[in-house]
């Protein structure tokens, strides 16, 4: 038997141990936990090219997304050193945009308030602003991160009948120490614990918060919960490659044993996620594509499609790269450009702020600006 077919019935019988671990995972009766913490299932930190493309980043991410997505993809790849980074995001929902051009519009104070108003009951409105520095060797990762994210939605009937503004916000900033090595040719493991300082408003506003001021923002002021705490990852990743196909498939633990927080913030509770990646590739360009299904015992009891990821990244030469894939559900694109040591991503993905798929959703625009060396 040859080298190549070897390889694959190896694979073969590791997928079977996976696949049965996880059988014998998720057929556990689950314990009712508090869900209400606002990141849900998604990863703490996700590079902007790789939502664009997807969103799958369980077995192959961008740079600085290793160390978050899953650290056994550390000892992965060819060399010691492997990037210096530094990078910036700035995101904007369609929504927001609309706010905008309404307020440069508007004649009045009065027809300001009232288009804000009105556009947000149409498009929900997002903001976001993502900052990553950090070193990557392979056999470590370390990083430090900040991000801001505050989303408004409208309902028209709220939950008495009258229409009320969602107000969302899940903001953290947080060290991170990541590790991994490889136990053979096909496996690799790694840690990834990570120092977080977190924040999350989460409450409505009625018609009467609207119009009162100080209500208002005293109810904002009350809904705000924060507190520190450290979140410990888990990874391992199967591969088998050859000279110009590599297979990959992945699993992670996150916040392995619920991360608590010493304020009042809810806990983000232990998630298992698997995923699994075909690249074609020859000594300078390659075609990655790959499929991530996240929370695989749903303790956080989100739809299907807001658990489902998948895409494609065309890496050409070193300098450009295209991605396309269905995040949530829904299409995304985008581009990189690497010009010597400064990087620039921009792109565009959508998802469903809503708690049932398509009620909410909200196309997002960004930009990223940043360097690697």
């Amino acid at each position: 038997m040859s080298l190549k077919y070897n390889n694959y019935f190896v694979l073969y019988g590791l997928l079977q141990i996976v696949f049965g671990v996880l059988g014998v995972t998720m057929s556990q009766q689950s314990i009712a936990q508090n869900t209400s913490s606002l990141k849900k299932s998604a990863p703490l930190y996700q590079n902007g090219f790789d939502l664009a493309s997807g969103g799958a980043s369980l077995t192959r991410a961008t740079q600085e997304g290793v160390i978050f997505a899953n650290p056994s993809l550390i000892p992965i790849g060819d060399g010691i050193w492997r990037s210096f980074y530094g990078k910036n995001t700035f995101a904007v929902s369609e929504g927001s945009l609309n706010i905008v051009k309404s307020v440069l519009e508007s004649s009045s104070a009065n027809n300001i308030a009232s288009n804000i108003l009105q556009n947000i009951f149409d498009k929900p409105a997002y903001l976001n602003n993502a900052t990553a520095l950090g070193l990557l060797t392979s056999y470590v990762g370390i990083g430090g991160l900040s991000s801001f994210n505050f989303s408004m939605y409208g309902e028209k009937f709220g939950s008495i009948g009258l229409p009320e503004l969602s107000v969302k916000s899940n903001s953290y900033a947080g060290v991170v120490l990541s590790a991994g090595t490889t136990l053979s040719d096909y496996l690799s493991i790694g840690i990834s614990p990570k120092y977080i300082y977190n924040t999350q408003i989460d409450t409505t506003l009625s018609v009467g918060d609207l119009s009162n001021l100080n209500q208002g923002l005293n109810k904002l002021k009350n809904s705000l919960t924060q507190g520190s705490g450290i979140a410990t990852d888990f990874g391992a990743t199967l591969q088998v490659r050859s000279k110009h196909f590599d297979v990959r498939v992945a699993g992670v633990v996150t916040d392995f044993g619920n991360t608590t927080f010493s304020g009042s913030n809810p806990p983000w509770l232990q998630t298992y996620h698997a995923g699994i990646g075909l690249t074609l590739h020859d000594n300078s360009n390659a075609l990655h594509c790959a499929a991530d299904y996240r929370d695989l015992t749903n303790v956080y009891n989100e739809p299907l499609s807001k658990k489902m990821y998948m895409g494609c990244k065309l890496i050409i030469t070193k300098w450009i790269a295209f991605g396309y894939g269905l995040l949530q559900g829904w299409p995304s694109y985008g581009m990189v450009l690497n010009l010597f040591v400064a990087r620039i991503e921009a792109g565009t993905y959508t998802t469903d702020l809503g708690a049932s798929p398509g009620l909410s959703p909200r196309t997002i625009y960004f930009l990223t600006l940043g360097y690697e060396l």
